[in-house]
């Protein structure tokens, strides 16, 4: 919960705006699922897609379809100006690149990226 709130606060300090839904384990009080939609009021008619995560024992339980349909809902009453959601993920993640798909997001555009590891 710290880092959410953290996270929450650190957007804010950079002048956005942001919604999160959560996913709580009832038995434990643990948060096991979360997604963060952010807002800029610059470009208030998109909605930025940032982290959603579910925790490794939790997932299979479709949770973060969940949150993310949730914060949608959120961002919609929230923010009526924004009419899009944009988000990215890398093509190994082909759970969360299925999730995107069955809520309707479309590819926009592809990008590459390198890396080299140095030592």
């Amino acid at each position: 919960m710290a880092r959410v709130r953290h996270g929450e606060q650190a957007l804010a300090a950079a002048g956005t705006q942001s919604v999160v839904a959560a996913a709580k384990h009832r038995e434990s009080g643990d948060l096991v699922a979360y997604t963060v939609l952010i807002w800029r009021p610059a470009i208030p008619a998109a909605v930025l897609q940032d982290d959603t995560l579910v925790v490794a024992a939790h997932r299979g339980h479709a949770l973060g379809m969940l949150v993310k349909i949730a914060n949608l809902r959120r961002a919609q009453e929230r923010w009526p100006a924004a009419k899009v959601a944009l988000t990215w993920n890398a093509s190994e993640n082909q759970h969360m690149l299925a999730i995107n798909g069955a809520l309707g997001f479309m590819p926009a555009g592809y990008e590459g990226e390198w890396q080299k590891r140095l030592g």
